[in-house]
């Protein structure tokens, strides 16, 4: 399975003179935490996640207007091509620990966004998809926070006033 079976092609972007609050608004409608950010030729240029934006908001003594998409984007961006094998996918996710890869064709342009989403939503109807122990952990690596060892459920305390 490829990552053209299963990707979403509809995807929405953003160019880096788009202030944060229009970003927002695009992340707000179509109900999705990040934003691929194109140049003029529709190449990957960034990628801007709804953290992005609140970090942004919430630091910088700027109405979200006047703060620029280029200055809180992230430009090391992870992607993925439309021909990639999911395995090969989700293993550039797990070791990046992110949760999507913008997807690109063979010019570098922007084509569609694949998400661990998408795996578990559309990779489970195949008999290679995400129903595997790999996939399992693959998200745990992706969805972990570094730094912070796991813990057990019967470890955890609960505190009530």
């Amino acid at each position: 399975m490829t990552v053209g079976d299963i990707m979403t092609r509809k995807v929405v972007s953003c160019r880096k003179d788009t202030d944060i609050g229009a970003a927002a608004r695009l992340m707000l409608a179509g109900r999705f935490g990040a934003l691929p950010v194109v140049d003029a030729h529709g190449r990957i240029a960034g990628i801007i996640t709804d953290r992005d934006i609140a970090m942004a908001a919430a630091t910088r003594q700027r109405n979200a207007s006047h703060i620029s998409v280029h200055e809180v984007m992230s430009e090391k961006v992870r992607t993925c091509v439309v021909g990639d094998d999911i395995g090969a996918a989700l293993a550039r996710m797990e070791a990046a620990r992110v949760h999507r890869l913008p997807v690109v064709d063979a010019a570098s342009q922007l084509v569609g966004i694949l998400s661990v989403d998408d795996i578990l939503l559309r990779a489970l109807d195949h008999s290679d998809g995400a129903a595997s122990i790999g996939f399992v952990k693959a998200l745990r690596q992706i969805c972990s926070r570094p730094g912070i060892e796991s813990e057990p459920a019967t470890s955890r305390a609960i505190v009530n006033d």
